[in-house]
């Protein structure tokens, strides 16, 4: 009697590996160089019910995460989700100074310093969203959907009066329907559904807390 046949596995070349994950940090690079000097040109070029677009820390935030969706390991995602952040405040940076607005020392030391630290957490996030399930998907959805209805409350209490409160409104519903689709998509057990829904609460709190004191930072730096 013939024995099974053992079940071969298929194996990832190192090389090829390697090359995937350099393509993954060259698309992060691009998009956010690209996108960094966009989001500069769009301060004129939106019109005014997407005029808060262009200075808007989730357009950032969610280009990120999105981005690092491309990796297929952990730390090539965090460093994915840092390398868009930091090359779109240099994008920003330079498109600005060809348009004649010079960036302050504490402006680029401020968002330099969450592109570091907020960067990594975004990429690993979309990473645990696309490739776990449970609390690690939790934690990754319930970020990325904290983040941008955080924005939404701060501009409907801080600046209402100077921008659209449509695009507020329109962002936290957003960051709702994101929510809701993560909790189906991703987080069936209710233990992990209510993890993400807490999480979303706990980010978009200390997203306003923080950006409500951003300018003062930004003033000592």
């Amino acid at each position: 009697m013939r024995g099974k046949l053992p079940h071969v596995h298929a194996t990832e070349i190192p090389g090829q590996a390697a090359q995937r994950h350099l393509s993954a940090l060259a698309v992060a690079v691009a998009a956010g160089l690209a996108l960094g000097a966009l989001t500069a040109f769009g301060q004129q070029w939106l019109p005014e019910s997407l005029a808060p677009l262009a200075n808007s820390a989730s357009s950032w935030a969610l280009t990120a995460f999105l981005v690092a969706l491309l990796a297929t390991r952990d730390g090539v995602a965090a460093a994915s989700g840092s390398f868009v952040l930091v090359c779109m405040l240099i994008g920003y940076v330079v498109a600005n100074q060809l348009r004649g607005y010079p960036s302050s020392s504490g402006l680029l030391i401020f968002w330099g310093a969450a592109a570091v630290v907020v960067g990594p957490l975004l990429g690993l996030g979309a990473h645990w969203l696309r490739h776990r399930r449970g609390a690690r998907a939790a934690l990754g959805g319930g970020g990325i959907s904290g983040v941008l209805i955080g924005e939404g409350v701060y501009g409907l209490r801080y600046i209402a009066d100077t921008t659209p409160p449509s695009y507020w409104w329109g962002q936290i519903a957003v960051g709702l329907l994101l929510l809701a689709a993560v909790s189906a998509w991703r987080l069936r057990p209710w233990r992990t559904t209510a993890l993400g829904a807490l999480t979303t609460a706990s980010v978009a709190v200390a997203f306003v807390f923080l950006y409500s004191h951003g300018g003062t930072l930004i003033s000592l730096l």
